[in-house]
């Protein structure tokens, strides 16, 4: 007979304390001496946490699909988008996987020694006069994950977009596809993003001596062939108060103008269910949104750390066999997740009245999204998964290469952005390449910000 040091509730507990008086992460041990140590979860976690087992008394365990005929037993372990998802007429079912045990395995090889050494050294983040992240000398940050252990909602949401994905240079193939209320695929689109920051680097350098911004993001459609060459670039100033500018190249004036603030609120093309505010629950400055709060922290199940070993050779995940809207992928337990919240301050006329975002603590990534309309009812969804390119393909041991060129490459795999007013899902994954676009773990910064993050490069993939 086993005899539990902690009772069941113990680590509900102690997170409901967390939230009471503004305290870090980690039940056990605080978590950044976990990582400092460099140790698994476990240290930091009674195990009734990470367990579904545990969560749902048995009636759940690993290997399951969650169906309708079992939601109730893990209800309390998934946000309402979810719920909704499985429990509606869409009958989503979802796939369980053993936990994540070791924090390495859910972060950015680079990023996360950044963070470790961060810790060690006494490197961490503070706010200015203004609100804006600083180091402890008052420089702009530059390192791993500014606030390990965020104790409130304006440092989640700061962590989330200091680096929103987690490298200091990314060079994505997207492709997406949008399904109307009957599941019938309606567009298909394939698109580079690339995101370049020029501060909140790993490597502590500033970028091309652009110290007054943050990051230039852009998109570049290269099919469908009614949007190919249609750009977008989004400067951010350094100052998270500050909306960023957007332009655009439009094939069809033949020329890159500025976009005001509310197209954050707009899909960039038909059928698009997400708005560039949208990604990766940072597509906005987070002083921009005001009123940020933690409202809980909990156990859950989540697409904390995604299965690339059942992808196909172009990186796609297998689709729900009775619902092409859906990817059959696994969610897994995360011991500590944090509920925080915030609001459109920045933005009168934003169609938004508030954002949640669940967020794993162990790398302070959200894995859900979920927008409320100016009545307060359930909009969208955007859910996104992470993981380590690795495993899979014709031997099963595909290994892709991340920047360092050593370690397995650590990216968006999957992303779910569901409209629940209007059925319709926007399906994305991270591809190999496709229409002429690559994947490009080790791209040239230098060639990255001249071909799309420039006013000029964007006009030149646009004419090509």
């Amino acid at each position: 007979m086993r005899i539990r040091k902690y009772d069941f509730n113990y680590g509900r507990r102690k997170m409901m304390e967390s939230v009471a008086y503004g305290l870090g992460a980690g039940v056990l041990m605080p978590l950044d001496k976990l990582l400092a140590a460099e140790q698994d979860i476990s240290k930091a976690y009674p195990d009734e946490l990470y367990s579904v087992e545990a969560q749902t008394k048995g009636k759940v365990k690993v290997g399951d699909y969650i169906d309708k005929s079992n939601l109730e037993h893990v209800k309390h372990l998934l946000d309402p988008g979810v719920i909704e998802q499985v429990g509606g007429s869409e009958g989503r079912r979802i796939r369980i996987q053993a936990p994540t045990m070791n924090p390495r395995d859910l972060n950015n090889a680079v990023y996360y020694d950044a963070t470790v050494a961060d810790i060690k050294s006494g490197h961490k983040g503070k706010w200015d006069a203004n609100g804006n992240l600083v180091d402890q000398s008052g420089n702009r940050w530059q390192g791993g994950l500014p606030f390990v252990n965020p104790k409130d909602g304006r440092e989640v949401w700061c962590n989330m977009a200091t680096n929103i994905g987690r490298a200091d240079n990314a060079c994505y193939v997207i492709e997406q596809k949008d399904y109307g209320a009957t599941g019938k695929q309606e567009y298909h689109y394939n698109f580079q993003w690339v995101e370049l920051n020029s501060t909140g680097r790993t490597d502590r350098k500033v970028f091309k001596g652009l110290e007054t911004e943050l990051r230039r993001q852009s998109v570049f459609f290269a099919a469908s062939p009614d949007v190919r060459g249609t750009s977008f670039l989004s400067v951010w100033d350094y100052d998270a108060r500050k909306i960023p500018e957007l332009y655009g190249y439009l094939p069809e004036f033949r020329r890159v103008r500025q976009f005001p603030s509310n197209q954050r609120f707009e899909p960039l093309v038909p059928g698009a269910v997400w708005f560039l505010s949208d990604p990766w629950a940072a597509g906005d400055p987070f002083l921009t949104w005001g009123n940020h709060k933690i409202e809980e922290r909990k156990p859950m199940l989540g697409p904390w750390a995604a299965d690339f070993a059942k992808h196909d050779d172009m990186w796609e995940p297998p689709r729900q066999k009775d619902n092409p809207k859906f990817f059959d992928i696994p969610y897994e337990m995360a011991p500590e997740v944090i509920v925080t919240s915030c609001e459109p301050t920045g933005y009168p006329r934003s169609p938004v009245s508030k954002r949640v975002a669940y967020v794993d603590v162990r790398n302070c990534m959200a894995a859900s999204n979920i927008r409320y309309d100016r009545q307060g009812k359930l909009w969208s969804n955007f859910e996104m998964a992470h993981g380590q390119f690795k495993g899979g393909g014709k031997d099963g041991k595909r290994f892709i290469k991340a920047a360092d060129g050593v370690s397995p490459a650590w990216s968006w795999i999957y992303v779910h952005i569901y409209d629940f007013q209007n059925k319709r899902m926007s399906l994305c994954n991270h591809s190999k390449g496709a229409a002429g676009v690559e994947a490009r773990f080790q791209a040239d910064p230098e060639w990255l910000f001249n071909t799309y993050c420039t006013a000029q490069g964007i006009q030149s993939l646009g004419r090509a």
